[in-house]
């Protein structure tokens, strides 16, 4: 399913410091998510099996998830969600299979693939109650800025899993990545933004279960005295 334009990044009358609003406009027309949704369906590759989503289950999902540090520590904090990692790196992701199965936790999964067909042929409409990506490649360079999550044609399917009230969380050391994730959250698919901003503690992003930092990546700019930032979105 298409998500409906809210409204026009080019209308928005508040835009975020920093951001071109015109190019983030152009940006999203651009996309055809029908030619690649066809793409991956014709392929038929299945990553995460199907009967893992179960009706009235709370499910999270991290994307990009490294070795699985974060959400195999979160499974233990969290026994009555079930976390879903999946990583595509060969490397990374062979260790999080590994680490996954090691821990044996009956509420954790870790797949080593591609997050884009299993999100866009594997999961249904409405699955997923958190939705967590964390320090993905920014693609800063300006020619490569398609390749951003929030640019891409994944976006409306991240947007389609998720249950109404369910949340989506990206962080970034790289500030103008989080705000053009919040701008294209709210402008074109009506999501609420709950934080946005320089990460601290709160209700929203465990923080507080991690002083030295949720993830390698995360450990390694915090302790370096280096900001990173964060953006909550919620769908309504």
């Amino acid at each position: 399913m298409t998500p409906e334009l809210v409204r026009s990044a080019a209308e928005n009358s508040v835009p975020v410091p920093g951001i071109n609003v015109s190019r983030l406009d152009w940006d999203l027309k651009r996309i055809t998510p029908g030619e690649f949704d066809k793409y991956w369906h014709e392929r038929q590759v299945q990553v995460i099996p199907p009967s893992l989503f179960e009706p009235n289950r709370e499910i999270w999902l991290e994307i990009g998830a490294g070795s699985g540090t974060f959400f195999v520590e979160m499974a233990r904090q969290n026994p009555d969600a079930f976390l879903i990692a999946i990583e595509r790196s060969r490397d990374r992701g062979n260790r999080l299979v590994r680490k996954a199965a090691k821990a044996k936790l009956p509420n954790l999964a870790g797949f080593r693939g591609n997050a884009i067909p299993a999100v866009i042929t594997g999961i249904p409409s409405n699955s997923l109650s958190r939705i967590y990506i964390m320090y993905p490649c920014p693609w800063a360079k300006t020619a490569h800025r398609k390749n951003r999550w929030y640019l891409h044609p994944l976006m409306q399917h991240l947007v389609r899993v998720l249950k109404p009230g369910g949340r989506l969380l990206w962080t970034s050391d790289q500030k103008f990545y989080i705000d053009e994730a919040r701008f294209i959250c709210e402008s074109r698919y009506g999501m609420k933004v709950q934080v946005h901003g320089e990460i601290s503690p709160n209700s929203y992003n465990d923080l507080g279960n991690f002083p030295g930092g949720r993830t390698k990546f995360e450990r390694t700019f915090l302790g370096q005295g280096l900001p990173c930032y964060e953006v909550v979105v919620e769908k309504v």
